[in-house]
């Protein structure tokens, strides 16, 4: 069991006092006098709001000791909603001081300080930016390479203002030892920042991977096969993904997280990915003999050694799952698989074919959910969405023998949950995995 409520309890109490660093901090010296309450309170959101924005450097799903904890999925809706609560906070901290003492306001007066109206203003457009940009970059349409340069850069730049800002007005940051304290544990998180895109980065340059074969797969699907280059590989559990770096550097600003779709034995490792019209409309075009990075392995997206297995997939969703089900064949298991696969028509289900043998070797139950079927379908086969009746269909008796593994888009995702949950299935072992990752 990787999920526990003792372990949420733990990591919900880390987090809080990481973000109370900065107003601990500043509330440890010698106290000012008492100003209004609004004011006051208005000054801690800035300080616990500032907090946030450094935390949200550690909760961002690259972290390999707090990932598993959770899982992937968990980790990054947090991180979305604790970013949205952190700007609430941080916009209400000027907000909230201006309305009681409106000479605040001269903070944003170019006239009186121009350097810092414009950082502050600068910090204050770039936070509703940074939230904005992340939460509808599809919509605006904003690649994804960009968006990760502008939302690292703009996060540490608006940490830096932060810094300075507390430090330049001074108020609670009075002694030496609060300014040192408050630029050493904010840096520390700018450090993650530089340690994740730069440092290891330079790292994983000594372990390049070469692609070794380009496999067209059904749906305009495709899968590259990459082994390691002067090195063993990783070591890694069925079931997790790596972030690809293709080119003969690493320092690229693409780099894109795939599921593992290999069997985890060997050092080669295959990723299948949908022609989604951005980088993995690249992948037909690719070469053998093309140099590739790995980063990870990442996720906890993987069997439990005691627990049978009820999957729910949909569309490309399924490369998670294709990996766990061909590691259970190269391992002679016994465990039981029921997989509920949903996609458009029997034309569109990738791996169809080695799911169809994978059924007849392996303890699988198969069962294709098809908005469309194929004339004279044979008996594993369902009409229609994944929903609430499909799934208590096909649902075990023996339900708490079984941990639920769910991937692929929002909607069937969101379906899903809700009926497995209904069903009475325990949260600690339901194992979720969106599309919308980043």
């Amino acid at each position: 069991m990787k999920y526990s409520s003792k372990n949420g309890a733990k990591w919900l109490a880390i987090y809080t006092l990481l973000v109370l660093i900065p107003l601990i901090i500043a509330i440890s010296g010698t106290l000012p006098e008492l100003r209004e309450v609004v004011i006051e309170y208005g000054v801690a959101l800035g300080f616990i709001g500032m907090g946030m924005l450094a935390v949200q450097f550690l909760f961002s799903g690259r972290i390999k000791e707090i990932a598993p904890k959770f899982g992937m999925d968990n980790i990054l809706q947090y991180h979305r909603e604790m970013g949205i609560l952190a700007l609430i906070f941080l916009l209400m901290h000027p907000l909230m001081l201006i309305l009681v003492k409106p000479e605040f306001a001269e903070y944003f007066n170019p006239k009186v300080n121009l350097p810092r109206a414009i950082a502050l203003s600068f910090a204050t457009f770039g936070l509703i930016a940074l939230v904005f940009s992340s939460l509808y970059r599809a919509i605006i349409g904003l690649s994804y390479e960009l968006w990760r340069l502008f939302h690292g850069i703009l996060s540490a730049i608006i940490l830096i203002v932060g810094i300075a800002h507390s430090i330049q007005v001074g108020h609670y940051l009075n002694a030496t030892w609060q300014k040192a304290a408050i630029i050493l544990t904010m840096g520390l998180a700018i450090y993650l920042v530089i340690h994740t895109r730069i440092i290891r980065t330079w790292k994983n340059r000594k372990r390049p991977y070469t692609i070794q074969k380009i496999i067209a797969e059904r749906d305009d699907c495709w899968t590259i096969e990459l082994t390691p280059q002067g090195h063993q590989g990783m070591k890694y559990e069925s079931g997790q993904f790596v972030w690809i770096t293709i080119g003969n550097t690493p320092f690229k600003l693409q780099q894109h997280p795939f599921s593992i779709a290999s069997a985890c034995v060997g050092s080669t490792i295959t990723l299948t990915a949908k022609n989604s019209g951005d980088f993995t409309s690249t992948w037909k075009d690719l070469k053998p003999g093309t140099t590739a990075y790995l980063e990870g392995p990442f996720g906890s997206f993987t069997p439990e050694p005691e627990k049978d297995m009820f999957m729910v997939m949909g569309g490309i969703g399924i490369t998670p799952g294709i990996g766990i089900l061909r590691t259970l064949e190269k391992q002679n298991s016994s465990k039981k698989v029921i997989l509920l696969y949903a996609n458009p028509d029997w034309e569109t289900i990738t791996f169809r074919e080695e799911l169809e043998k994978l059924r007849t070797v392996i303890n699988l139950q198969l069962v294709h959910v098809l908005q469309e079927l194929p004339e004279n379908p044979q008996s594993n086969l369902e009409k229609g969405l994944i929903d609430f009746e499909i799934v208590k269909k096909y649902a075990p008796a023996n339900f708490s023998d079984y941990a639920f593994y769910l991937c692929g888009p929002k909607p069937m995702m969101d379906a899903a949950e809700l009926a497995v949950r209904d069903l009475g299935a325990d949260w600690r072992y339901v194992y979720s995995e969106r599309f919308n990752i980043i």
